[in-house]
């Protein structure tokens, strides 16, 4: 689609004839510099969750009334000029490029659509039962299904810019080089070409087909003839405007309340209900008078979208402000007094104003004379202004009359308040006086040190005195033959919460209001008995600032507080009031002195610097527009674009996540309220958000978890919260079956210690066993020995052959019980656990024995032999081992040499002992008892052991031991 329309259109600025008022509308501008990926926007779509979508020159972007998300060729365009957009499912979109084919955009993905890239979509149109168009270049008009676009009529190859079907039969359609024709819904001509350059084709509700062109708007008539020329009607009277009539139309659309807009290369023209008309350029805001395409959203504000930006205006606050510039007092306005329909009078210190509502036109000092001045105003109620003037003060009505008094005490009074239509009660620093017929009647002292602010009557007759710091006075007003009294009833100060009264509003004497200097609204409500229930409202409960200069009530006893910072208003709410921003969510920052209410719920707030014209269009009722959590991001799972009903599982070591959320509400997009909490963590607290409407979780710990967003709608309730589940998986160390596996260890270590204990026990006991058993059987046998031989020895006295015999007999058995008793002391001693120790008493043995017989004796020993521990039990059966080997040689063998090899290989001892000994046979040696210990003793420990010995050969013993730790 060719969008060379600007460069080609008109550029001449017309005159407007009509005043279209010299108001101030709120008009929020956005661009570049906040987010929008670029500021020639083209076209403007809401999806079906709120959001905006703005297709312009430099790519899509999304607004979610916090940020912009844009796509570009670098997030999957093919080309970054986009036509147009359109949501087929939720969060599935079309994308309309201006060439390349369209694309398709799921999750924040984009890819292609269709099955033609030559396609180029230059707009999509809505027809009936939930059929879509696509206004194409080269290939007419298509129908939108599931898998791509088909022709309506595959003959039909033209290029369509813009259509609006006007029946089922006939349609109307803007061709390339921006002709006009009508046809059939199969695309076949039903008129001939209109010659005019149209930009533009819309029907209406009322089924009025209105076509815009590069020399103005046109209405096409009713009643149309096959085969003939395009019949045109002349414009309404609200339409017939010279802008409307010359301008380059660029777009047109009815709202919601059945006003119009219309776009156009020299502003935005506004046309109403009742032919009130207004155009917007940009003297009023607008970034741009050429007008590209104008939308409506579902919470009726109007988009506009231009070459130089994106504008909004916001339909559910038409608030309208004037300064000094349209013509206002420098020092604001004090007071509105409504004179006329659509006409107030504004009355500042030092002059007085007629502004036209209207026509927005202010006449200044319309009601003084020549040389007159005003010296102080008073309000007197919403129907009557007290002037004081040099000539003589008087009272202005509701008609816009001057009624001058003909007395009027001499003196300056700070406030005045009116009983009757000729007595007033008047104030002067710490007195109050009553005026009557233009005298003073009665005068009264307050005991106080400040002075009186404000003075309201009440419908009972009760004459309610503020002052700037003593708090509030209640006089009751009396009149008799004498003439008139005062006399103070109550004086309620210091159970005030803020004595500094500003402002007062009585309804009934039972209900006063009171606006304070610090403590923003007080409610007093009179229980009897000289006793009151307060309230306070205040910048806790949401008021706009402490400091209230007004206090009003509307026909719906809403009660209106005007501040330093605005306005509010404040709804009933069963035994409370509920607070409404009303300045705030209309971008009304202005210090107000006075609120009066017009017909139609308009109200005027008058202040500094600003004059206020608004519309309250309860606002305040509101409900909370959905929100929605637009992205979550992980280490885990990137950034998708998230529904509420999805899960992400994090890593115990990646247990980070960061949200974004938004509730599209484009009234004010900055005074929406955003809660949030994590369920799960230790603090489950709702948190405001503030300004970022975004949040980052880090270091979570392990568990299930489920974040949670809500906002406040404008009534006070909140809205549906959001929600998205996501877990923070466990270390495997923290799980169950880890911990399971642990506890088993250590009950299988605890185990293995109590069976290591149990058996070192037994083993002990063994030993004390074993060394019970060699005591009985080694030294109890040498002992029975010794004592027999004792015996023969004492019988063969004698006989001292025999006697010395047995002598030394036993003298041998004492020296082997001595050895015995020896072995059975080392074998017990922890100190001899080494192998070295067991070597030392290897070698030492057998130089004993074989020194003795003169046997010649080799004892080689492997180094790592001495390094060794060993258990006791096997260093004694080791040493039993080798001693009996030794002993065999000593006894039996009658060898001259003797070689004794102790090694370790392979974690094995290996012990080798041979001898050059007359020999044995080793089957008939098989019997002996020495073997057959030598034997068991090696079979206990798992060894081997042999013997390789022949007649007059020599004897080899060869021990192989697996060796015990």
């Amino acid at each position: 689609m060719k969008r060379n329309w600007f460069i080609l259109s008109i550029l001449l600025q017309t005159c407007i004839s009509f005043s279209s008022g010299a108001q101030q509308i709120n008009i929020g501008n956005y661009s570049i510099q906040d987010g929008l990926v670029n500021n020639d926007v083209l076209n403007i779509y809401q999806d079906s969750r709120g959001f905006i979508w703005l297709c312009t020159r430099g790519g899509l972007s999304r607004y979610d009334g916090n940020r912009f998300t844009n796509f570009t060729t670098a997030n999957g365009l093919t080309n970054d000029m986009v036509n147009d957009i359109f949501e087929i499912e939720p969060q599935k979109f079309i994308i309309a490029q201006n060439s390349d084919g369209p694309r398709l955009l799921y999750n924040e993905g984009i890819s292609a659509f269709g099955d033609n890239p030559q396609l180029t979509v230059n707009r999509f149109h809505a027809g009936k039962e939930k059929d879509m168009f696509g206004i194409t270049d080269q290939h007419g008009i298509m129908r939108l299904q599931n898998d791509g676009f088909r022709p309506v009529n595959a003959s039909f190859a033209g290029s369509i810019e813009r259509m609006a079907i006007i029946n089922d039969s006939v349609w109307a359609v803007i061709q390339l080089l921006r002709s006009l024709q009508l046809v059939t819904s199969t695309l076949l001509p039903y008129s001939i070409t209109a010659p005019a350059i149209a930009t533009a084709v819309y029907k209406d509700s009322k089924h009025r087909v209105w076509l815009g062109t590069a020399k103005g708007l046109q209405l096409l008539s009713p009643e149309q003839h096959r085969n003939k020329p395009i019949a045109f009607i002349p414009l309404p009277p609200a339409f017939d405007l010279p802008v409307l009539r010359e301008s380059y139309i660029t777009s047109f659309i009815e709202d919601s309340r059945g006003n119009y807009w219309v776009g156009t290369n020299t502003g935005l023209v506004y046309i109403q209900q009742d032919g009130h008309v207004a155009v917007y350029t940009e003297a009023d805001g607008l970034p741009s008078p050429a007008v590209n395409c104008v939308v409506e959203d579902q919470q009726h504000n109007i988009w506009i979208g231009t070459p130089l930006g994106l504008a909004k205006i916001s339909l559910l606050n038409p608030v309208k402000t004037f300064t000094r510039k349209d013509g206002l007092s420098q020092l604001g306005i004090a007071f509105v007094l409504p004179v006329a329909a659509q006409q107030v009078l504004l009355f500042a210190n030092n002059r007085s104003t007629n502004f036209n509502l209207q026509t927005g036109i202010l006449h200044n000092n319309i009601l003084l004379g020549k040389n007159d001045s005003i010296l102080s105003v008073f309000k007197l109620s919403d129907q009557r202004i007290l002037v004081e003037k040099p000539t003589g003060p008087g009272i202005y009505n509701q008609a816009g009359e001057f009624k001058l008094f003909k007395n009027w005490p001499a003196g300056r009074f700070t406030c005045v308040a009116q009983l009757t239509p000729d007595t007033f009660i008047c104030s002067a620093k710490d007195k109050i006086f009553i005026v009557s017929n233009g005298r003073l009647q009665e005068k009264l002292f307050l005991d106080m040190p400040d002075a009186v602010s404000v003075i309201r009557v009440t419908r009972n007759g009760i004459i309610l005195v503020g002052t700037t710091s003593s708090g509030l006075y209640k006089l009751k007003w009396s009149k008799n033959v004498k003439g008139d009294s005062l006399a103070l009833i109550d004086t309620v100060n210091k159970r005030l919460p803020d004595a500094h009264i500003r402002a007062m509003y009585a309804d009934k004497d039972d209900e006063i209001w009171l606006g304070t200097r610090y403590k923003g609204v007080i409610r007093l409500t009179n229980t009897g008995n000289a006793g009151y229930v307060m309230q306070t409202y205040g910048i806790e409960q949401g008021l706009s600032s402490d400091f209230v200069r007004t206090i009003n009530a509307d026909k719906k006893n809403n009660i209106w507080a005007g501040t330093m910072q605005g306005i509010d208003k404040l709804t009933p709410a069963g035994n409370q009031y509920r607070v409404f921003n009303f300045g705030k969510v209309n971008k009304i920052f202005s210090q107000i002195f006075d609120i009066v209410f017009l017909e139609d719920d308009y109200l005027l707030a008058a202040g500094f610097p600003y004059l206020v014209y608004a519309r309250d269009n309860q606002q305040d009722t509101m409900a909370a527009p959905s929100v929605y959590i637009t992205k979550v991001y992980s280490m885990q799972s990137g950034s998708p674009a998230v529904g509420n009903d999805q899960q992400n599982v994090l890593a115990y070591n990646k247990a980070q996540i960061y949200f974004e959320f938004s509730a599209p509400q484009f009234i004010n997009e900055k005074v929406t309220a955003y809660f949030y909490r994590l369920t799960g963590s230790s603090d489950t607290n709702w948190t405001l958000s503030g300004k970022s409407q975004s949040v980052y979780y880090a270091s979570l710990r392990p568990g299930d978890y489920s974040f949670e967003v809500k906002v406040m709608g404008f009534n006070g309730q909140w809205g549906k919260t959001a929600r998205h589940h996501f877990v923070v998986e466990t270390a495997f160390w923290q799980r169950p079956w880890f911990i399971g596996c642990i506890i088993l260890a250590a009950a299988l270590v605890a185990y293995i210690v109590y069976r290591y204990r149990i058996k070192q026990l037994l083993r002990l006991q063994q030993v004390r066993n074993r060394i019970a058993t060699d005591l009985h059987d080694e030294i109890g046998s040498i002992l029975t020995n010794i004592s027999i031989l004792s015996t023969l020895s004492r019988k063969n006295l004698s006989n001292s052959q025999k006697a010395g015999e047995f002598l030394q007999r036993i003298s041998e058995e004492v020296a082997d019980s001595s050895q015995s008793l020896d072995d059975i002391i080392w074998s017990v001693d922890a100190s001899h656990d080494s192998l070295d120790e067991t070597v030392s008493r290897m070698r030492r043995y057998a130089a004993e024995l074989f020194d003795v017989a003169n046997i010649s004796y080799d004892l080689q020993l492997d180094p790592l032999f001495e390094q060794r521990k060993l258990l006791m039990e096997q260093r004694r059966d080791i040493y039993l081992l080798y001693k009996e080997a030794v002993n065999n040689i000593f006894k039996h063998a009658e060898a001259k040499q003797v070689l004794i090899k102790v090694s370790i290989e392979a974690r094995r001892l290996v012990v080798l002992v041979q001898d050059d000994g007359r020999g044995f046979d080793t089957e008939l040696a098989s019997g002996r008892h020495g073997l057959k210990g030598m034997k068991a003793r090696v079979r206990k420990w798992g060894g081997t052991i042999q013997f390789i010995s022949s007649s007059n050969t020599g004897t080899s013993v060869d021990i192989r031991l697996p060796l015990a730790t």
